[in-house]
């Protein structure tokens, strides 16, 4: 495992002992077929040409199969995969939550796209190719890099089947991950800063800053949430708890310097810091500090006691093992507010 959402993970063990030998899912229909999707429905659907890569597709009740809608892309964490990504962000792990992301997404009216990563032989454990890999830099994570899984290619044919399927508002579409799929996030601002308007990681560094380097073709609008008490993926890049270890040599790219390196790619002069409400006793505060001079807003939301958790979200493993679920911050709504105020200039 590489940096895990243990969450996630946790829910793919349910199933290791299940035959995965049902057949595969269909795509989406298509916009001009006598099945075309509209408003409150959600799926399951593939991507030709990647193999056992599906995709859940969620829209909201007000989309209305013809105006175009914004997309929010929500990747998992190491060792997890689609169906536990919908879990992470719900409180107490409640999919009925009224915070999760799929209920936020019905309300905002935002199409939800939550995909698969590489699978792990044998088990259900699945991974993101998110940088890394060379010139010292641990790769994250697990199967995706051991196979060197293209993964923005992936992505870029996700994406075409989702515009196949709905009309999408190609000046709203967004990026958002826990930990390796935050990670994974990063990448996308990085190598499709023309495609994706903004994006927001969580529990999870700009590892492509290490290799193979970042290089957007624009400012990107960055919201960066991290807790300072991660044990997995550290603040300072440091694992501290065994189980989120693979055991892959080399280092992490800690939180300063990924968010350091946004700044600069991103134009900003300085920075300024103020504390959010603490209205939760959890043993958390939240800190936003934004760049200041930027060409692109970039953001960070330092989670002081923080763990390797989406606040608001899910507990998924014993506080002991990655740490402190701040309640203090929707992680949810921070992200969307985040992409509601930065659509992508034409």
């Amino acid at each position: 495992m590489t940096m895990l959402n243990r969450g996630t993970w946790g829910v793919s063990l349910l199933v290791v002992g299940l035959c995965s030998c049902t057949a595969a899912s269909p795509r989406a229909p298509a916009l001009d077929s006598d099945e075309r999707l509209v408003g409150a429905h959600q799926g399951v659907y593939s991507v030709p040409e990647w193999a056992d890569r599906e995709y859940i597709l969620r829209l909201p009740p007000s989309f209305d199969g013809e105006t175009a809608i914004p997309v929010v892309f929500g990747f998992h964490g190491g060792g997890g995969e689609k169906e536990g990504f919908v879990r992470t962000g719900c409180l107490d792990g409640d999919e009925a939550a009224e915070n999760c992301l799929s209920a936020l997404a019905d309300r905002e009216g935002f199409a939800l796209v939550v995909p698969d990563g590489v699978d792990s032989p044998g088990v259900r454990k699945r991974s993101w190719n998110a940088g890394g890999g060379s010139g010292g830099w641990r790769c994250v994570g697990g199967e995706a890099c051991a196979t060197a899984s293209d993964d923005v290619a992936y992505v870029d044919a996700l994406l075409a089947e989702v515009k196949r399927a709905v009309r999408v508002d190609d000046t709203r579409v967004f990026a958002t991950g826990m930990s390796n799929g935050a990670a994974m996030s990063h990448r996308l601002a990085c190598a499709r800063a023309e495609v994706f308007a903004a994006v927001a990681a969580v529990a999870g560094a700009n590892q492509a800053q290490g290799a193979p380097g970042c290089m957007p073709s624009r400012p990107i609008p960055v919201l960066h949430i991290h807790g300072t008490e991660d044990r997995c993926w550290g603040y300072d890049g440091m694992i501290r708890e065994p189980l989120c270890d693979d055991g892959t040599e080399g280092l992490f790219v800690d939180v300063d310097a990924s968010m350091a390196g946004w700044r600069e790619r991103n134009g900003c002069t300085g920075s300024m810091s103020e504390a959010l409400p603490d209205t939760v006793m959890d043993g958390t505060r939240a800190t936003r500090i934004r760049g200041t001079g930027c060409t692109a807003d970039t953001e960070h939301i330092q989670i002081e006691g923080g763990g390797h958790t989406w606040p608001a979200g899910w507990l998924y493993l014993a506080e002991s093992r990655i740490g402190r679920l701040s309640r203090d911050l929707d992680g949810n709504a921070a992200v969307w507010a985040f992409f509601a105020a930065h659509p992508r200039m034409r």
